[in-house]
């Protein structure tokens, strides 16, 4: 857990350091950022084997604290599933805002192996949005349950979603947002019913019965 979470720290501070140039209306190489965020320039290139997917993440990762002030616009005591419907708009908005930048990270990585062991290609906030959105279920829902609700609802969001929905099914933006609202409600509901009637069904029954008195 040490290593992943340095391995974490490591590509941020890249991307840190690249937002901060870019800010300042530079336009630097791997190297440069490297240079500034004093991590090695062998290990930077590890990471982004370019520049332009380097500017690339820098500039999508300003959109960071947009998307997360809309899941949490509910306040604290929101039910589970407000939540996730507020990820679904966000997340559709994020992706129609940035569909070229995102189809563009898609190209810089779909060939690209492991960065390291344990260190996929092209990390993805979509993981810290979704953890954050299903976060009041992290007392309620075993390990293992609560991991493949993430890792299925980062499916059925984002730029791939986007492109199986509207390239390969014809669908148009709004029933994109739909199929993807579908999809969620019945991951979430598919996390929930795996329990046995416990605190993670009470939880979100407690959250029905507050929305109903509003």
């Amino acid at each position: 857990m040490s290593r992943d979470s340095q391995k974490r720290r490591t590509r941020q501070a890249l991307v840190e350091a690249a937002r901060r140039l870019m800010a300042g209306g530079a336009r630097p190489s791997v190297a440069e950022v490297a240079d500034a965020a004093e991590v090695s320039r062998r290990t930077a290139y590890r990471y982004f084997t370019s520049a332009e997917q380097l500017m690339t993440e820098a500039a999508l990762e300003s959109l960071r604290s947009d998307v997360e002030q809309q899941i949490e616009a509910g306040g604290p005591d929101a039910d589970v599933r407000e939540r996730v419907e507020r990820l679904v708009g966000a997340m559709h908005r994020l992706t129609l805002d940035n569909e070229p930048q995102l189809r563009q990270m898609i190209r810089f990585t779909v060939d690209k192996g492991q960065v390291e062991p344990g260190v996929p290609p092209r990390p993805s906030r979509r993981l810290e949005y979704v953890e954050l959105a299903v976060a009041p279920l992290r007392e309620t829902l075993d390990g293992a349950t609560l991991e493949h609700l993430v890792q299925g609802l980062a499916v059925v969001l984002g730029i791939e979603a986007l492109i199986v929905l509207r390239d390969i099914c014809g669908l148009e933006d709004d029933q994109v947002e739909q199929a993807q609202h579908w999809a969620t409600r019945a991951l979430l509901r598919a996390a929930l019913d795996g329990e046995e009637p416990s605190a993670a069904r009470a939880a979100v029954a407690s959250g029905e019965r507050a929305g109903s008195g509003r």
